[in-house]
């Protein structure tokens, strides 16, 4: 089947666009946006994917918004149809992105309708994309990552309407990435060939750092992963000044202070030391709430359990809002209490001890099993 992007010059395989070069069933080609508000009055996120081997595009949207007294409500929209044949369209149900102009103008639309959410905004970058070092492990002979992704600090402006409240989005943080490949928590199910990631996870212990930010000064990306021991095994990063100095990350350490009885994260102190030698510290403090990010459909979310990329029809969609008042527990609508398998937080980020309200980012830190070099055991 041919589709817009055959047109160009840019064929890679022996196909056309409407295939892939892998038959894995969780093959992926995702897009994240995340726009934050620094004085806590709301935070947002959204995504959509193509899932070329299940025949599905799916997107969502997320708002943490406080509740009056106190509290935070997570208000998650999930939408997913047929891939095929409009390969060609970046839009699910009322949820598009469109590309103005690669890696500089972003528009993200929610129609009103179908739910009491709106939104449309301009993602702007503030810096260009820092690419990833490539993600490929392999499990008992099988590739269970092969994939690469870009990363991108922004602004963003526009509006978004959720309910009866309406919030201005006036040069707030933003960041996107990009990523495609082969991942896990794809489609549905993961094949079972012996201990699995997770079992080795569990028993060995892992820490997983993403961070990307931007402030009047300095913005970028950096992500570290460890074993639970803190052995090394993933440092990758890139800060860029508006003075003109960058530093390509080579290594760093964390401090971590926990809420207690959690492994939640409620400050993050990162040294960070470059290629060329110099160094950089930053420190991370959540804003306003954890992100559940089961409600967007990451860590097998949906109501059915099966995660992104699941074939549901030619449309579905789902609604609902979570309590995630709590740094590591989460209400679900029906009262249930979950543990979601990782939170992520819209966060102030001080660097070489500076900050301002506009010194933004999207912090991960997620930890399995023991981690004895951050104190923690099971």
């Amino acid at each position: 089947m041919l589709t817009n992007l055959d047109e160009s010059l840019r064929h890679q395989l022996a196909t056309t666009f409407d295939h892939v070069g892998s038959s894995d069933h969780r093959f992926f080609d995702r897009y994240w946006f995340g726009a934050y508000d620094g004085h806590g009055r709301m935070q947002f996120c959204c995504g959509m994917g193509q899932y070329a081997n299940m025949n599905v595009q799916d997107g969502f949207a997320a708002m943490q918004l406080p509740r009056a007294g106190s509290g935070v409500n997570q208000h998650n929209f999930r939408v997913t149809r047929a891939l095929r044949p409009t390969l060609d369209e970046t839009a699910v149900g009322p949820l598009s992105v469109e590309i103005l102009k690669p890696y500089e103008r972003i528009r993200l639309l929610w129609k009103a309708g179908e739910f009491p959410l709106s939104f449309d905004l301009e993602w702007r970058a503030y810096l260009p994309p820092s690419e990833e070092k490539h993600h490929f492990t392999r499990v008992n002979g099988r590739p269970f990552q092969d994939y690469h992704r870009y990363t991108q600090a922004g602004r963003v402006f526009g509006e978004i309407t959720v309910g009866d409240q309406k919030q201005v989005v006036d040069d707030w943080w933003g960041g996107r990435d990009h990523s495609w490949g082969v991942r896990s928590q794809v489609g549905g199910y993961e094949v079972v060939n012996g201990m699995g990631t997770e079992d080795f996870l569990r028993a060995f212990g892992f820490v997983f750092y993403w961070l990307t930010f931007n402030s009047d000064e300095v913005g970028g990306y950096v992500q570290l992963q460890y074993l639970g021991n803190g052995t090394p095994v993933f440092s990758d990063g890139e800060l860029v000044w508006r003075s003109g100095r960058r530093m390509q990350v080579a290594s760093g350490t964390i401090e971590a202070e926990f809420h207690p009885g959690t492994r939640i994260f409620r400050h993050l102190r990162t040294h960070l030391v470059g290629q060329d030698g110099t160094t950089a510290d930053l420190e991370a403090e959540p804003i306003l709430g954890y992100w559940s990010m089961d409600g967007t459909g990451y860590d097998w979310g949906w109501n059915d359990g099966k995660g992104l990329g699941f074939y549901r029809g030619d449309y579905y969609s789902e609604h609902d809002v979570y309590d995630i008042s709590h740094p590591e527990t989460v209400i679900r609508p029906d009262g249930t209490v979950h543990t979601p398998a990782h939170r992520e937080a819209p966060s102030i980020i001080t660097v070489d001890g500076m900050r301002t309200p506009r010194s933004v980012g999207h912090q991960v830190f997620v930890l399995n099993g023991p981690v004895p070099f951050l104190g923690l055991g099971e």
